[in-house]
């Protein structure tokens, strides 16, 4: 699906209040993480004193072992890694992902997190290799991202470095019943993307993938829209997260891809942009209807913990009922259920095996903390469908 004649015209800019908190004394420090914070209109600043960024070594893990602990964790049987059952991925299709890379403050902890790096690590456990295209900050969690990128064995050449003072980018991740909210601080180096020649080359020909909220700043979508029109296919994961909702920029990426993924929320927005019907229109028929008005290739619905649909112009509607499991964080589950669809669809995989599968390891993902867990594959085979 060839977008070579495909191309945007320039959105509007919002740009929302600025976050209660300093992005800047978050950037420079591992002390908060795993700390809950009150809600937007009552939260303090967050208090740094006497943090040390030496401590990232640590972030989104637990306290070094002792030494006792340390030869249990050697001579402890391991996990079987998913990757292990297809080492090297088939399909010759080169894959960019562009967007945010920024540290999820966890209940748990900081954790590597930013949809396009979660998507990355996830086609990386499956044996599929993705360039990585975001920016971060000259502080000590954008070194951190490289480092922990470069340690899942993903290249970060395409990541560019801000030469200005914009932070790293932050998200302090509330959970309630496993179910996340989101505070993200604004600006963060992601914003700054820019659409240089390096930049267009790692997305000639590829298959790109990429959102909505890392085209919040006027930058940053010059430099998607650019990798976007550079693309041979493009992967639309809408991902809103308020305030950061355009539907104009939304409805004018999603038109004509080859794949789009919304959720199940996000289904009636798009629905709506487009003037369609929502009212009394059950959920297919206006998966049909929106998929009809965008042109798609593919449309996905995500159901949460209840599965997923996927309608295709070859093969029609299918749906996955998903597994059960008891989510104990949802942060990335999405993410991974992307790149496992994207991945077998690539392969030429039916597309309700493509599903299946998307659906296993998203469900898997939501049982493990942090957005971008090691694949067990015992664990991933053990999970009964609903």
């Amino acid at each position: 699906n060839s977008t070579s004649a495909w191309s945007l015209t320039p959105i509007r800019t919002f740009t929302p209040p600025k976050m209660p908190f300093s992005a800047y004394a978050m950037s420079t420090s591992a002390s908060i993480a795993g700390a809950r914070t009150p809600p937007a209109r009552t939260r303090r600043r967050a208090s740094v004193a006497g943090s040390r960024v030496a401590s990232l070594v640590a972030v989104g893990a637990p306290n070094r072992p002792t030494t006792t602990q340390a030869t249990q964790l050697r001579t402890r049987p391991q996990p079987r890694r998913a990757a292990s059952l297809r080492v090297e991925a088939a399909s010759g299709e080169r894959v960019a992902v562009i967007g945010e890379a920024l540290w999820d403050s966890l209940p748990a902890g900081l954790f590597l997190g930013g949809a396009p790096a979660n998507v990355a690590c996830h086609l990386n456990e499956l044996g599929r290799e993705a360039t990585v295209i975001s920016r971060v900050g000259d502080d000590e969690l954008g070194r951190e991202v490289l480092r922990r990128l470069q340690g899942r064995g993903l290249a970060t050449d395409a990541i560019q470095v801000d030469t200005g003072d914009i932070p790293t980018g932050f998200v302090v991740v509330t959970m309630e019943n496993a179910m996340p909210s989101y505070d993200i601080v604004q600006p963060s180096a992601w914003d700054a993307m820019d659409p240089t020649d390096d930049l267009v080359a790692s997305c000639a020909g590829a298959v790109v993938v990429y959102g909505s909220l890392a085209q919040r700043d006027a930058r940053s979508r010059a430099a998607i829209t650019a990798a976007a029109n550079a693309a041979a296919k493009r992967v639309f994961d809408i991902n809103l997260r308020k305030p950061f909702i355009d539907p104009e920029l939304c409805v004018e990426h999603a038109r004509g891809c080859w794949l789009l993924k919304l959720n199940d929320e996000e289904l009636p927005e798009m629905a709506r942009w487009l003037g369609l019907d929502v009212d009394g229109v059950d959920a297919k028929e206006l998966a049909f209807a929106t998929f009809n008005a965008l042109d798609c290739e593919m449309l996905c619905v995500t159901r949460g913990g209840d599965g997923a649909a996927l309608l295709t112009k070859k093969a029609g509607w299918m749906e996955h009922p998903g597994f059960q499991v008891s989510a104990i964080d949802t942060v990335g589950a999405g993410d991974s259920f992307l790149a496992t669809l994207l991945d077998r669809l690539l392969e030429g995989m039916a597309p309700e095996v493509a599903l299946e599968r998307a659906c296993r390891i998203g469900a898997f993902v939501a049982t493990q903390q942090g957005a971008t867990p090691r694949h067990d594959a015992e664990g991933i085979k053990a999970l009964k469908a609903k």
